[in-house]
């Protein structure tokens, strides 16, 4: 799975499609995204201060947003797949001997280069039709046609990096000299070409499924794929092609392929993803998390696991500023694994704290898993963000006093650091200003109702770099940076989204979740054994995949389902958050645990998973608090 890789080098790598000529124009949409995301900023700002002061607006400013998003979201979506960065669960792949797995890998990618072909080629038909029929946006009256060429122009530069590592796996096959690889090469490439010649030509099927199993059996499919090796977003694709043919006809899925993603790439709600991330990699490019560290370490270094305690404070704080776990795993592991095993801590204890720690920042704001779900169901993103603010904390009180208590029945675990003098603690605190500057920038604009999340994002981008320029931490080099590692990190997550909306249409369609629910209605589940059977299901899901994919897999299946039972939709969201949280520390996946593990080098992740194994009651007993006080969650929301 990529996502359990170190980050992306930030240095511009060399540009996917060379060996065809075509590296430059991977440089240049580069430039052209990274040109695009600091408009979006612009724009975002402008917008607010204007409507605050002037109570006007910037002109036409949300659809030029949206329109420039497709430079943003989709420019660096080559150079994602040479750096082979794009989500893939390869678990089972792992496990297996390489005369099967690299086969199987060749397979993966031969399916997915055909559905990105399919892709690009009904993104430049939309081109066609919007050119030839005219069309303009509402307000500032700009052709649409030429952002949806640009879209297909970065569909097939991922295209040509795909058959790029396409023929060097290929070519390990060859250099194995194994007959049964080049066996199973033949049927995973005969398999796959079957799956696009049945969505192309539904009716060529030797037999006909009946309408209900279609549904189900497409979805069963798609599962297939992605532990196969199939990129996530390949396997929705491919699916929702052959389900949408089946129940309706190939023109209908095509078109639902070129249009939907089209709309949702061009959708501006979804610049909050990069504008957030941009943020969070500015905070962390600047070195604040080393004083956000330090300033935890002055108040509570002293107690029972104090440096622990520590790490869990500013991992939450430092994750709640970034959106994404990793970063702080990241971030945080460099800081205080080296503090913690200077005063002779338990390392499993350590990296296991780290772990779990910085999973908080997916429940407290900017939350890019809540943004998510909220744009699969159609909730309150805003509403969503200030709901995790309290689950947050009181998960943070809840890890630390697990530290606390183990470190107070067993002090060589993780024996006290320094006591320090108050004037030490307060100079700390003066230290992280710009974090708390931040982070009431975001949350009194979000809770406020001043501003949306994408403006929330907007402003946390302006104030980081108006930061930056005020305490000069951030170099020209840095700022480049930054700016690449968010157009690599939001492609990653954007791309899958894109063909998740059609992979949901597919599911609406396909009446699967009536079926579910008629299923569950003939079971007579009560409103809370259901809870506990979707539950169990994101801790068995949560073992095999990373968060994100789980979350918009799973989100279209359970939230009727959910409503139908009464949950408040807002809590319901609460809770799969965290549920999919669960599975970053859970084995044998645990991309947090992986994480952590190649930052402790003479830590196994068998001993980290240990270590983690205590904090799991953690975010059960989180989910059963919020279960019996749903008000942790909705009393923040009822305020707005």
């Amino acid at each position: 799975m990529t996502s359990i890789k170190a980050p992306m080098p930030t240095s511009a790598a060399a540009p996917a499609g060379t060996s065809f000529g075509i590296g430059w124009l991977n440089r240049a949409a580069r430039y052209l995204g990274g040109a695009s995301l600091a408009a979006i900023m612009l724009l975002t700002v402008a917008d607010v201060v204007m409507r605050n002061l002037f109570a006007t607006v910037v002109p036409g400013g949300m659809e030029l947003a949206g329109l420039l998003m497709v430079f943003v979201a989709l420019s660096t979506l080559a150079l994602v797949e040479q750096e082979k960065g794009h989500i893939r669960v390869d678990v089972l792949l792992n496990a297996l001997p390489g005369f099967v797995r690299t086969p199987l890998l060749a397979g993966g990618l031969l399916l997915t280069l055909a559905t990105i072909c399919i892709t690009a080629l009904q993104i430049a038909f939309q081109a066609l039709y919007l050119r030839s029929n005219g069309i303009v946006t509402g307000v500032l009256a700009i052709p649409e046609w030429p952002f949806a060429a640009a879209a297909a122009v970065f569909m097939a530069l991922f295209a040509l990096a795909l058959l790029v590592n396409l023929i060097a796996v290929i070519g390990e096959v060859v250099e194995i000299r194994d007959g049964r690889s080049l066996a199973i090469l033949a049927l995973w490439t005969a398999v796959a070409l079957a799956i696009v010649w049945f969505a192309l030509r539904p009716g060529d099927l030797p037999f006909e499924l009946p309408r209900e199993m279609r549904g189900a059996g497409s979805i069963a499919l798609c599962f297939v794929l992605i532990f196969l090796g199939v990129h996530i977003a390949a396997a929705m694709a491919i699916t929702a092609l052959l389900g949408i043919s089946m129940l309706i006809s190939p023109g209908a899925s095509l078109t639902s392929l070129g249009t939907t993603t089209l709309d949702v790439v061009a959708d501006q709600t979804w610049s909050a993803v990069p504008l957030f991330t941009w943020m969070g990699l500015i905070v962390v490019a600047c070195g604040f998390a080393e004083s956000l560290y330090r300033a935890a370490y002055r108040w509570i270094g002293h107690l029972p696991g104090g440096l622990a305690s520590a790490s869990t404070v500013a991992s939450a704080g430092l994750s709640s500023i970034v959106g994404d776990t990793l970063s702080g795993v990241y971030s945080m592991g460099s800081i205080a694994l080296p503090q913690m095993r200077a005063y002779g801590y338990d390392m499993k204890l350590a990296a296991a704290s780290i772990a779990c720690a910085a999973t908080i920042g997916v429940m407290i704001p900017p939350s890019i898993a809540f943004i998510v779900y909220g744009m699969i169901t159609e909730v309150s993103i805003g509403k969503l963000f200030v709901a995790g603010i309290l689950p947050g904390i009181l998960f943070a009180f809840i890890l630390i006093a697990m530290i606390t208590v183990r470190a107070m029945i067993d002090p060589a675990l993780a024996p006290r650091g320094e006591r320090s003098s108050w004037r030490e603690r307060l100079a700390s605190t003066v230290e992280i200003w710009p974090i708390l500057a931040l982070i009431l920038l975001v949350l009194g604009g979000l809770y406020g109702g001043l501003v949306t999340p994408n403006e929330a994002g907007g402003l946390g981008v302006g104030g980081a770099l108006v930061i930056a320029a005020l305490t000069g931490r951030l170099s020209r080099g840095s700022l480049w940076r930054s700016i690449e590692m968010t157009l690599r990190l939001s492609t990653a997550i954007i791309i899958i989204f894109m063909f998740a909306t059609v992979f949901s249409r597919f599911i609406t369609i396909s009446g699967l979740t009536s079926q579910l629910a008629d299923l569950i209605a003939g079971m007579q589940l009560g409103k809370y054994q259901l809870l506990a059977a979707i539950i169990a299901f994101y801790v068995v899901i949560g073992m095999f995949m990373n968060a994100l994919p789980a979350l918009v897999l799973t989100v279209p299946l359970f939230f009727p389902l959910a409503m139908n039972a009464g949950f408040d939709p807002i809590w319901f969201g609460v809770i799969c958050v965290i549920m999919v949280e669960l599975g970053v520390v859970t084995p044998p996946i645990g991309v947090n645990v992986f994480a952590i593990a190649s930052l402790t080098k003479d830590v196994t992740m068998y001993e980290i998973f240990r270590g983690v194994f205590p904090f799991w009651f953690a975010f059960l007993g989180l989910v059963l608090l919020i279960t019996v006080f749903p008000q942790i969650v909705l009393f923040l929301p009822s305020l707005m």
